[in-house]
């Protein structure tokens, strides 16, 4: 009894995840930590990432919800916030609070959902804010604490990559 339960030990400690998906993807950079994958219609975002590359193509391993882009030209590692897919929000106003995360980039606090925006440049954490959605998925973010109001062009919430 003893050596089998060991022996399922063993194998559990070291067994590579399942989960683990590779992909290689081609990305611009949309911001300081922000990039665009357009074949894939995916953000990611990344933590502490200083590729200069305007464009790249990097392997994007994710194994759940953590992961790693490594950029194919330098090598160059970074270590994957989240990754988000468009999603739709149903149309009409919302009272939400928001944090800036990156460029033209803001997250919806206590959310999972990211708000690609034209022209936001107000250093917000956890401020109240007011989305207006239109039926095409667009809208208005207002922040009033900050007296700015800008375009949203896009909601995108935490997506999973699928193994092919």
């Amino acid at each position: 009894m003893k050596i089998t339960l060991m022996f399922f030990l063993v194998i559990l400690v070291n067994v590579t995840p399942l989960f683990a998906v590779e992909y290689q993807v081609n990305v611009v950079r949309q911001g300081g930590n922000l990039y665009w994958a357009e074949k894939e219609n995916m953000f990611i975002q990344t933590e502490y990432c200083f590729e200069s590359s305007d464009t790249a193509t990097v392997m994007l391993r994710m194994d759940g919800d953590s992961g790693e882009i490594t950029f194919k030209l330098s090598g160059h590692k970074c270590a994957v916030k989240m990754i988000y897919g468009q999603t739709q929000l149903k149309a009409g106003n919302y009272s939400i609070k928001v944090s800036r995360e990156d460029d033209n980039w803001y997250r919806i606090v206590a959310k999972k959902i990211g708000l690609k925006t034209n022209g936001c440049l107000s250093l917000v954490d956890n401020m109240q804010a007011n989305l207006q959605i239109n039926e095409d998925g667009t809208g208005i973010l207002s922040l009033p604490e900050a007296d700015e109001e800008c375009t949203v062009d896009g909601v995108y919430s935490q997506a999973q990559l699928q193994v092919k």
